[in-house]
């Protein structure tokens, strides 16, 4: 069950990816830089926690995952109806076709490393 405290003074990062591992890695990561993390294996269920929660401040999603949305479609519903909650995106290439990410994203090819996905969403924080 995810925590529903918003009383955190804690930056607020949604991680989503499907793969448990490499989400873990991710949430200990960030835990240890100080965020709190709220994790979400799809992105389906990462739109339902972002319907249910005010104070998400950046969310770090993978592209391919298993549902009925990807990390692409996650980011536009985000731009749409949270526009201002900057989207981190990671995957391997950007698909075919896509040169370039959409308002409010920054894109992260893989593998990355930690220490670049920490700076880049710091970089993200101070500007939303």
């Amino acid at each position: 069950m995810q925590n529903t405290d918003t009383s955190s003074p804690r930056p607020l990062v949604l991680v989503v990816e499907d793969d448990a591992f490499v989400r873990a890695v991710a949430v200990d990561a960030l835990e240890d830089e100080g965020f709190e993390i709220i994790e979400a294996p799809s992105a389906d269920y990462a739109a339902i926690v972002l319907g249910n929660r005010e104070d998400i401040r950046l969310v770090f999603t993978d592209v391919a995952m298993p549902g009925t949305m990807d990390g692409f479609d996650l980011a536009r519903a985000i731009l749409a109806m949270y526009p201002h909650i900057p989207v981190l995106i990671a995957s391997g290439a950007l698909p075919k076709g896509i040169t370039e990410v959409m308002p409010g994203t920054r894109f992260l090819p893989k593998p990355y490393r930690m220490t670049h996905v920490v700076q880049v969403i710091r970089e993200m924080m101070a500007v939303s």
